[in-house]
């Protein structure tokens, strides 16, 4: 994945889709640079889910500009009518690139608008991994007993611009620093700690693990090659 963030040739897609057009069938996983793209294309995957007698759940992740798109509506409608095993999960920031949802969406909560299709909508609020964990759980037992989708909206935060180098006029200043206080990884690290299940040595070396591997992962992308020339037109079409 981060060689395809560099546009290498041993990325996802050969260097030639980005960090916008990232996919992997080997995990099932892929993405698209198109708002709301990804809800029609789960309800496919789920229907074939439900064709082949699978126990596969489709999970289509979008931000909560998203839901103001004409196919995330058209999508939580063919997925209720039809009863397949898709959870559709609204991560709403509050921001969609420089607009605040108070702006765009005539409703506080998205998870509201399931009710409209038949569906459960739960509202998952304060950047709670736990209970992100537990309602997610929920959701794939009701798509494997057959009973349909679930909308869940998780409430989360934006630290940083749409873009580098976003100036971001359109919010308060030092807002991100207080939404940090508010971290779900800390949040968590919290709640483990409280537990008895995490303490200062656990979490050093979770921590130091983890930052390896990611700068494994990005040393690896930029000493990737890049794709050659001759190649330009190689995987781009189906034979």
């Amino acid at each position: 994945m981060t060689s395809e963030m560099f546009g290498k040739a041993n990325g996802l897609g050969k260097g030639k889709g980005g960090h916008m057009h990232l996919f992997d069938p080997a995990v099932k996983f892929s993405c698209s640079g198109i708002v709301g793209a990804g809800a029609p294309q789960a309800c496919g995957a789920a229907l074939a889910a439900k064709k082949l007698g699978k126990d596969w759940v489709a999970v289509s992740f979008f931000g909560e500009g998203a839901a103001n798109q004409g196919a995330f509506h058209e999508s939580l409608n063919l997925a209720a009518l039809w009863k397949l095993p898709v959870i559709f999960v609204c991560e709403d920031n509050k921001y969609g690139i420089s607009v605040e949802k108070s702006a765009s969406t005539a409703i506080a909560s998205n998870a509201d608008r399931a009710a409209g299709y038949g569906m459960p909508g739960v509202l998952v609020d304060k950047n709670d991994a736990v209970a992100v964990f537990a309602a997610a759980g929920e959701a794939v037992a009701r798509a494997r007993r057959g009973e349909g989708p679930t909308l869940i909206e998780v409430k989360t935060d934006r630290y940083l611009g749409h873009f580098q180098g976003d100036p971001e006029t359109y919010r308060p200043k030092n807002e991100a620093q207080q939404l940090r206080q508010h971290d779900p990884i800390d949040v968590l690290g919290a709640q483990l700690r409280a537990r008895g299940e995490l303490d200062d040595a656990k979490d050093a070396t979770l921590r130091g693990a983890i930052s390896e591997r990611v700068q494994a992962a990005y040393a690896h992308g930029r000493n990737s090659p890049y794709p050659a020339p001759e190649d330009a037109l190689l995987h781009v079409f189906a034979a």
